[in-house]
């Protein structure tokens, strides 16, 4: 007896085969090598000192469902950076995304190969600035500073945004919170004196409460650099670079599109020949 089929099967199968085609074109117009067939599953490491997640269960869940359908490839968050690296050390099948000041740091140490950058707001640049209802650096003299990003992370910042001034950045008291716009926002309800936050922040506040970003400056030097990067161990052969093609794609599907926004990225491209050299420099 032949097994009864749904009239609705085929359409949802012409939908299915649209959508990887759709990835298979996005790859096919990327400068990564062409690829053999998928090799198996494999790992997303991911890490990042520059934002806090609420819930890794949730960004986990969410990624994985994504990743099912495109090679069953499993998205792997971690909460803290001993972990992460003791992962990389290991040199386990699959990716490793990581912020791009990271990236620099573990470079000297791995042999890591960047395949892919975030992108945002049209550019793969984010630039962080203190802002603060002041204009003189020494109003942060022993005062909370809020910030999403970890203490490290948030003090490297802060030497670079103030720089000779060591003795002001030992005094700051950091209030760490999930995002950028919390950072902000933070300043405006008083829990806080100044907060570190990207440009693209700011704008977010700017279209929230005009008034409470018109109640803001910025101090000292814009850090500029690169969004979060997508890399992988240096001869880890063609099945991570097929992996690679497949997340470069993933934009030109509403559910990879929201997936990316849980990561503040709209798309990941490779990397051009400037930001190669902005990465290694």
């Amino acid at each position: 007896m032949k097994p009864h089929t749904s009239k609705t099967a085929p359409v949802a199968s012409r939908r299915t085969a649209l959508r990887r085609m759709g990835l298979m074109a996005a790859g096919c117009c990327l400068s990564l090598p062409t690829l053999g067939q998928d090799q198996g599953a494999q790992k997303i490491f991911f890490y990042s000192p520059e934002t806090n997640v609420n819930n890794f269960s949730v960004l986990k869940a969410e990624f994985d469902t994504l990743l099912a359908p495109l090679g069953g490839h499993v998205f792997q968050p971690f909460s803290d950076r001993e972990t992460f690296e003791r992962q990389l050390e290991a040199r386990p099948r699959g990716l490793f995304l990581l912020s791009s000041w990271h990236f620099g740091q573990l470079a000297g140490r791995h042999d890591l190969e960047p395949l892919l950058v975030g992108h945002s707001r049209g550019t793969a640049l984010q630039r962080h600035r203190i802002f603060a209802r002041t204009s003189d650096p020494e109003g942060l003299r022993s005062r909370k500073v809020a910030t999403a990003g970890t203490r490290e992370f948030a003090l490297t910042l802060l030497r670079e945004m103030l720089p000779g001034q060591e003795d002001l950045v030992r005094t700051v008291d950091l209030l760490v919170v999930p995002k950028d716009i919390d950072a902000l926002m933070a300043v405006g309800f008083g829990a806080a004196h100044a907060a570190i936050a990207t440009e693209s922040g700011v704008e977010k506040l700017a279209g929230i409460n005009p008034k409470q970003r018109d109640s803001l400056g910025p101090i000292g030097e814009p850090r500029e650099s690169l969004l979060p990067v997508l890399a992988a161990i240096r001869g880890s052969g063609s099945e991570a670079r097929e992996l690679a093609r497949i997340l470069a794609g993933v934009d030109s599907l509403p559910e990879g599109k929201s997936r990316l926004r849980l990561l503040g990225l709209e798309a990941m491209r490779p990397l051009d020949a400037e930001q190669n050299a902005r990465l290694t420099r």
